[in-house]
This record gives C-alpha cells, sequence and structure tokens, in this order.
C-alpha cells in the first residue's frame, strides 16, 4: 500500500515531515511515507530489539543503582553484617562518576528508547511536532 501511495517519494532525513507526527497535517499526504520500505521490512526485527534492549538496561541500570545506593545509605550495617568496609569505594569522585552515568543510561532506556519504539511501531511518531523535539533533545 505504501509503494502506491508514496511512489517517487525519497524521504529526506534532515527534514521535518509535519505529517509524520500527530500534529499540523498536510493534506494528500499519508503517514505511510514517514518510512521507507525497507526500514517498515524489518519493523519485527527492530521492535524486537529495542525490546529487548531496553528490558535488559532497565533491569540492569536499576540493579546497579539500588547496589550502589546500598552502599552508600548503609554503610554501617554492611560493616557489621558481613565485615566490609566500602567507605573507600563510596567515597572515590568515579563512584558518583558511575553512578550517574548509569542513573542517565536508566533514563534513555526509559524515555529515549520508548521514543524510538513508537515510532518504528506506528511507522511515524505518534505525538505532537513538538513532543518529537522535546523528546531527541531528551
Amino acid at each position: 500500500a505504501a509503494e502506491t501511495v508514496c511512489s517517487g517519494f525519497i524521504p529526506n532525513p534532515y527534514i521535518s515531515y509535519t505529517n509524520c507526527t500527530m500534529s499540523g497535517f498536510i493534506s494528500n499526504w499519508t503517514e505511510l511515507c514517514c518510512q521507507p520500505t525497507s526500514v517498515q521490512n524489518i519493523k519485527p526485527v527492530v521492535l524486537s530489539i529495542i525490546g529487548i534492549v531496553g528490558i535488559i538496561g532497565t533491569v540492569c541500570n536499576a540493579i546497579s543503582i539500588s547496589s550502589f545506593l546500598y552502599l552508600y545509605i548503609f554503610p554501617e550495617r554492611i560493616r557489621r553484617k558481613f565485615g566490609q568496609e566500602f567507605s573507600m569505594l563510596t567515597d572515590d569522585p568515579v563512584f558518583l562518576i558511575i553512578l550517574h552515568l548509569t542513573f542517565c543510561n536508566l533514563l534513555y532506556c526509559i524515555g529515549g528508547l520508548s521514543s524510538y519504539y513508537n515510532e518504528y511501531y506506528y511507522g511515524y511518531y505518534p505525538y505532537s511536532e513538538a513532543m518529537c523535539k522535546y523528546s531527541a533533545f531528551f
């Protein structure tokens, strides 16, 4: 169906197509033109990869953040229960950098990958053009 409607249309990645969002529709246009057929053909593979990366990334980053926070918040309990001291680890500035990186990665797995998933699932971005720009900034 997309081949007959979008014949002769070559998408330009540097142009914002208004009809590829849910705001500002242009007549004589369809959302089927938002993705080339080569992208539409691999849609199940891309959706699977995005889903797997999103789930694994969210779980692993949540576990890492909770482990780091446990080390930082409960040093007395760890020392009493396990006889270990991790203050050298938690006082190191690299600890905060890794915690920040893990937190940013978690935000990307939740917010960034979900926008890609929506775009590949629907064939266009199902929210407004402003939301598309904000999610790209995010």
